[in-house]
This record gives structure tokens, sequence and C-alpha cells, in this order.
């Protein structure tokens, strides 16, 4: 007497999966140029040298995010908007460095030149 072979279950796929396949166009997804942007805008706002870049990618990170988001909810659109704005918060604060930076850097240049312009009067 043979046992009966059960057949292997069938794999689960969300119930809207055809969909938003039919929606999306061949070889890709709406959440992915979010995504691309931002981490790029993450880079970018890490980077010292290119912060302004940063934050106008994660600006347009933001807004692909979002028209994702819109299009169809998927874990790339939802990770587009928060790397976006994860992007935002690092190149506002390196170029808030910036600034503070410059400021110390002409406070000191002002403060040298009057020390060496004093001794230069001295002599």
């Amino acid at each position: 007497m043979s046992v009966p072979s059960i057949p292997p279950p069938k794999p689960q796929l969300p119930p809207n999966w055809q969909a938003q396949q039919a929606n999306a166009p061949a070889g890709s997804l709406p959440g992915n140029p979010g995504l691309v942007l931002g981490i790029l805008s993450i880079v970018c706002g890490l980077m010292g040298f290119v912060p302004l870049i940063g934050i106008v990618t994660c600006v347009l990170g933001v807004v692909a995010g979002i028209m994702g988001l819109n299009r169809a909810r998927g874990a790339a659109s939802q990770a587009g908007t928060i790397t976006s704005v994860i992007g935002l918060v690092l190149s506002a604060f390196t170029v808030l460095m910036w600034i503070i930076g410059m400021l110390f850097l002409g406070g000191f240049l002002a403060i040298l030149g009057s020390v060496v312009g004093g001794a230069a009067m001295m002599k």
C-alpha cells in the first residue's frame, strides 16, 4: 500500500499583486526613483563638499517617493520617502556646519589681521 503524495502548497501572494505588476512598466517599480534619489541625497549629505546637491536630490526624492506611494503602496516607495527625508536632514545639517565654519573662519581671520596689523604698526 503506497501513501498518496500531497502536492506542495501554492505560494501566498498579496491579493492585488497582479494589479501592481500590471500598472508598473517593465523593469521599473514606482518607488525606485525615490529610493535612488534618497540614497544619493544621503551620500551627498554625508560628503562635506556637495550638500546643496543633496538638498536638491532629496526634494526630488521626496516628490518621487510620494508619487510612488500614491501609485502603489510598496516598500520601495516608502523607503524612498524615508531615505529622502534622512538625506534632507543630513544635507541641511552639513550646510549649517558650513555656515558656522565660515563664520568662525571669518572671525579668526579678522582677529589674525588685527593682530598682524597691530604688530606692524608698533614697529
